[in-house]
């Protein structure tokens, strides 16, 4: 009898250890965007199928955007220019295409069809209209956004301030993926 109990209360005390306290929730960091910012880094896009990869400088600005990815041999591949009266892709073969908005050309660009006018608050991990916080890291920086259907996780920050913008941004939607890990941040307020 006494044997018995005595594995009872081991038990009920090994139990008792493998319940995990539940994690507090930390609010999310009050994050301030950025209207303007210089970005170089590196981009992976897939849409299941097709793969593609390469280096990235962006250039985002309240009028425009202007993006110039690059093959991982350094020659520019695509070079889109946005402003308020429309946008142009030149591709490396010299074809021009132009559409009202830059949106409308990043997904020849990317190959996927992101939202193109939410990656500006996607590389600042800064919820665009619409979207969700699903989870946040110690400081209460975003780790995890659902936005339009995609998931976004920032797996890493360029440092350990609260404002600080990710180093690694992974977008997924379905088959669809998008990574961009970011080289340099400049941000030109």
């Amino acid at each position: 009898m006494k044997r018995r109990l005595a594995v009872l209360c081991a038990c009920a005390l090994l139990a008792g250890c493998a319940v995990q306290a539940p994690r507090e929730s930390v609010a999310p960091a009050e994050r301030s965007r950025a209207a303007a910012f210089d970005l170089e880094g590196r981009l992976a896009a897939s849409d299941g199928q097709r793969a593609a990869n390469g280096r990235l400088r962006w250039a985002h600005r309240p009028q425009g955007d202007e993006w110039v990815v690059l093959s991982p041999l350094g020659q520019v591949v695509a070079h889109v220019i946005g402003t308020p009266d429309g946008a142009m892709l030149r591709t490396a073969d010299g074809e021009r295409l132009f559409a009202p908005d830059t949106a409308t050309l990043l997904p020849h660009v990317l190959g996927v069809n992101a939202p193109a006018d939410h990656l500006a608050d996607w590389i600042q991990a800064i919820p665009a209209e619409g979207a969700r916080i699903l989870d946040t890291d110690a400081i209460g920086r975003p780790t995890r956004i659902s936005d339009s259907g995609w998931i976004i996780d920032y797996a890493e920050y360029l440092n350990d301030s609260p404002q600080s913008p990710p180093r690694r941004v992974n977008a997924q939607w379905g088959e669809a993926r998008l990574r961009i890990v970011v080289d340099t941040w400049t941000p030109r307020d």
